[in-house]
């Protein structure tokens, strides 16, 4: 059975609805931004490896790829799946290197919501194929 990259984004709003009892506060949201990255990647990458044939190295290159195939759409939707995945993988390279994020409580939620609007969006690609 296939993972349900979804399932991140429900660990990350636990990380950030439970941060400084989990693990300290900083932790918890630097986590939770970086798994609602992936919930929005995996969803948004099967979707245009196994509905829009794009063609994967699997490698750590299909991120750019994957961004790549929905900046470059002519279609509104994509392009948005595109900027958001965009500005999540921003953030989660913040969170995952950075020795410090000053902002990690608003940058989580910020990822979170745009982690839920990827998986509206490619809910709704998949809808309309």
């Amino acid at each position: 059975m296939s993972f349900a990259w979804g399932d991140y984004l429900t660990v990350a709003e636990a990380l950030v609805q439970q941060r400084g009892i989990l693990a300290p506060e900083d932790a918890c949201c630097r986590a939770a931004t970086s798994r609602a990255y992936y919930a929005a990647y995996g969803a948004a990458r099967n979707h245009a490896r196994d509905v829009e044939g794009l063609r994967l190295a699997q490698t750590g290159d299909d991120h750019q790829r994957v961004l790549r195939h929905y900046r470059r759409a002519a279609d509104p939707l994509h392009q948005e799946i595109g900027e958001l995945l965009f500005r999540l993988r921003q953030a989660r390279a913040q969170a995952d290197y950075a020795d410090t994020v000053p902002h990690a409580v608003p940058q989580a939620y910020a990822a979170l919501r745009r982690a839920r609007r990827v998986l509206m969006r490619v809910q709704a690609l998949a809808g309309s194929t």
